[in-house]
This record gives structure tokens, C-alpha cells and sequence, in this order.
């Protein structure tokens, strides 16, 4: 759990959350794993602070996308944008409430996976359909686009497990979300 006193330990996870984004973003930029990113922010943090992670690594994607990766600066772009970071928050919204406040178990945390998954394409399925896009949602880039944010989903999990054990004091409270 984090401290609210803005300590290294309150930060510490947000920042390997937003380092995870920059390079996924680096390594992949059509795949981010936005809704793995939303799911580890909503199982391991309080709801404002998982909130300002999801916004900070989507902003992080942004950045390098516009201007490092050459994304177009143009309405289409920067509409999509904005659509992937409100799918992004709405999954980690879900993913939370599925979650709950309790301990995290297995079944639950993969329930909340697939329901924000569910809840992140939906709602990206619901602007390409007013913008334009809805023949990228085919079967195959939806299974890879899944695939992907669960191995990332499982990765920063691990991390977060790892670093816990290898750093406690600045790790190790976090998984209690109290």
C-alpha cells in the first residue's frame, strides 16, 4: 500500500508503472498494454492513486507517440488518443470494482482482467465506429491485442511480487490496499 505523505515509497510503484509504460511504448507503441498497465493499477493501488498512474502512463504513451514515434498531429490521431485514455481509466474503474477491497486471489483479479479488457474494446469498438477504425477490431489483432496486455497484466505482477520481496520497504506494503 502506499503512503499518502509523498514519500519515495508512495512512488516508487506509480513510477515502475510509468517506467513499464515508457518502454512498452519504446518496444511497441501499437500494443500498449494499456488495460495490463489499468489492471496491476487497480489491484495494487488506492482508487485516486491508480487513477493518476493510468493517466500518467497514458500521457507517457502520448508523449513519445507524438513526439518521438511520428504520430500525425492531426484530428484523428489525437481523437484516438483521448479515446484510448478515457478506455484506459474505464477498465481500471471496472477492474477495481471487480477487484474489490479484499485480498487479491487468482480468480478475481483474472475476472477483473477480462471484464476490463472487455469494457477497454467496447468502448475503443464504440469511437471506431463513429470515427472510422472499426476494420482494425478484427479476431486476430483482438486475441493479440488481449494476449499481450495479459502476459504484461502477469509480467507486472511478478514484478510487483519481486520487488516486494527484493525491496520490502519500498515495495512491500503495497499489495494490502487498505
Amino acid at each position: 500500500m502506499m503512503d499518502r505523505d509523498g514519500s519515495v515509497e508512495a512512488v516508487a510503484w506509480p513510477a515502475t508503472l510509468a517506467g513499464a509504460a515508457v518502454l512498452g511504448s519504446l518496444a511497441i507503441a501499437c500494443m500498449m498494454p494499456f488495460v495490463g498497465i489499468a489492471l496491476v493499477a487497480a489491484a495494487t493501488m488506492r482508487r485516486g492513486q491508480a487513477v493518476v498512474t493510468v493517466i500518467g502512463a497514458w500521457a507517457a504513451n502520448q508523449l513519445l507517440g507524438f513526439g518521438l514515434l511520428g504520430y500525425p498531429p492531426d484530428g484523428y490521431a489525437i481523437g484516438w488518443g483521448i479515446a484510448l485514455g478515457i478506455a484506459s481509466l474505464a477498465a481500471m474503474l471496472v477492474a477495481a470494482r471487480v477487484i474489490g477491497d479484499g485480498a487479491l486471489r487468482t480468480g478475481r483479479v483474472a475476472a477483473a482482467f477480462g471484464m476490463a479488457f472487455a469494457v477497454n474494446q467496447l468502448g475503443l469498438f464504440g469511437f471506431a465506429s463513429v470515427v472510422g477504425g472499426t476494420d482494425t477490431f478484427t479476431v486476430g489483432i483482438v486475441a493479440r491485442l488481449l494476449m499481450n496486455d495479459a502476459a504484461w497484466a502477469g509480467g507486472l505482477l511478478a514484478l510487483g511480487l519481486g520487488l516486494a520481496h527484493i525491496a520490502p520497504t519500498l515495495f512491500g506494503r503495497r499489495a494490502a490496499r487498505a
